[in-house]
């Protein structure tokens, strides 16, 4: 996700010049330096205004031993580490002047993400909402305690869209579509279904509605994934499992797992 996020900040206009990737496995880009070491970095006169963690949550003791130091008065610490709260960023690393906490998805790579954002400490937040927006939305919370839900929702949730429209087209191959002709249709109604939600502003059912006519063969569909509420307790049980995981993952990094 990180360098999701970072490859579309470049393709905006940052200057590679600004940015320090360390990670011994990190993708080399056109004038970014790459660190296989924050040792590596400190020893090249490295220093930030802004320092994001992009690593496995399970690495954060590792990693926070070794940054603490570094990230001090006027640093902005922001994290992309599920299940990893701002109480435990600032136990982590208290001298920096805000932690910030940023849940995107994968959908910033084209500038069309989806990224939930909550603070803590003296954070800037003009400068938080400019560092964001050419990744797309961003949602405001007032803190981070629904973020181990809104990280399944909306971070894992390409992939469960993924998943549907893959599951659309395989119903098009079962019913006699080749399956490239079902795979195109599915991803351009989907495509097409969500463009027309969010350009009108009207409710997914209300849409839903419009399509349909009584009798007719939307509706008996609709009656199909409409039959005793199973789509909804299906989401709620996709959903359910992705937070609770969430929450194992916050305490592995706490080393209470």
């Amino acid at each position: 996700m990180a360098g999701a996020m970072l490859d579309r900040w470049l393709a905006a206009g940052l200057d590679p010049a600004r940015v320090a990737v360390v990670d011994p496995a990190a993708t080399p880009r056109d004038g970014v330096a790459l660190h296989a070491s924050l040792a590596d970095w400190a020893a090249a006169g490295g220093t930030a205004d802004w320092v994001m963690l992009g690593m496995k949550p399970q690495q954060l003791g590792e990693v926070a031993s070794d940054l603490a130091p570094l990230a001090t008065d006027g640093v902005h610490l922001l994290s992309i580490l599920a299940g990893v709260s701002l109480a435990d960023l600032a136990e982590r690393f208290p001298q920096a002047r805000a932690q910030v906490r940023i849940l995107p998805n994968l959908a910033v790579r084209i500038g069309a993400g989806v990224s939930a954002v909550a603070r803590l400490g003296d954070a800037d937040g003009d400068a938080v909402a400019a560092l964001l927006a050419p990744l797309g939305q961003t949602v405001e919370l007032a803190d981070d305690a629904a973020m181990d839900l809104v990280t399944a929702f909306t971070g894992s949730g390409p992939a469960f869209v993924f998943r549907l429209i893959e599951a659309y087209a395989a119903a098009g191959e079962r019913l006699g579509l080749s399956p490239d002709e079902a795979l195109r249709l599915a991803a351009a109604t989907f495509g097409g279904a969500t463009a027309l939600l969010a350009d009108s502003g009207e409710k997914p059912g209300a849409l839903a509605a419009k399509v349909a006519s009584k009798g007719g063969m939307t509706q008996v569909g609709l009656d199909i994934l409409d039959t005793d509420g199973q789509l909804v307790a299906l989401m709620t049980n996709v959903l359910r499992a992705a937070r609770d995981r969430g929450r194992e993952l916050a305490d592995i990094a706490r080393g209470q797992g």
